[in-house]
């Protein structure tokens, strides 16, 4: 098989992943004034809403200038997000007592409920499509990744996180491990 077909192959996977993500139930706020329609984004993109909400139920009341770091989201982008989310009931938002620029945020209980579901669909997700890999394929695919993951990142800027092969034999990618 040549190069460029396996490439084809690989983005043709992501499409499909994208699309074949689970939404219903999950945090994907609701857009124009739809109680619970389908998302205009995609299916992929309620899982970055489940990204949102899994970081801030694990820095209750994290400023939403450090959501932008941890999640690597653009300030404008972050706000919007965040204000569909205010919307929906899933999340409140407050001034900090010392510092009124900063705004925390909480999640409320219907958004640690929506997030439970989200983490239940997201789960029977990866399982679905992990169990139709055999283990030895599974690790395989793991390796190839890590190795593409590792070339990719040695070409990008530099950033706070140097890229780092987490494979158990470095020369599989080429790279260096965390020890």
């Amino acid at each position: 098989m040549e190069k460029q077909q396996t490439l084809d192959s690989l983005f043709r996977l992501m499409r499909v992943m994208r699309r074949s993500q689970p939404t219903r139930h999950g945090p994907e706020p609701p857009h124009h004034g739809a109680p619970e329609g389908p998302p205009h984004h995609g299916a992929h993109h309620a899982h970055g809403y489940g990204r949102l909400l899994e970081a801030i139920a694990r820095q209750e009341g994290v400023s939403a200038r450090d959501l932008t770091e941890i999640l690597d989201l653009r300030p404008s982008s972050l706000s919007e997000m965040l204000s569909k989310l205010e919307a929906r009931g899933d999340i409140r938002r407050q001034r900090d007592e010392k510092d009124g620029r900063i705004s925390r945020i909480w999640l409320t209980r219907q958004g640690s409920q929506r997030l439970r579901q989200h983490d239940e669909n997201w789960a029977a997700y990866q399982k679905k499509l992990l169990d139709c890999l055999t283990e030895e394929e599974a690790l395989q695919l793991n390796k190839i990744c890590q190795k593409l993951i590792f070339f990719l990142e040695q070409d990008q800027p530099k950033e706070k996180e140097e890229s780092v092969c987490r494979q158990e034999d470095p020369a599989e990618c080429g790279g260096r491990t965390d020890s």
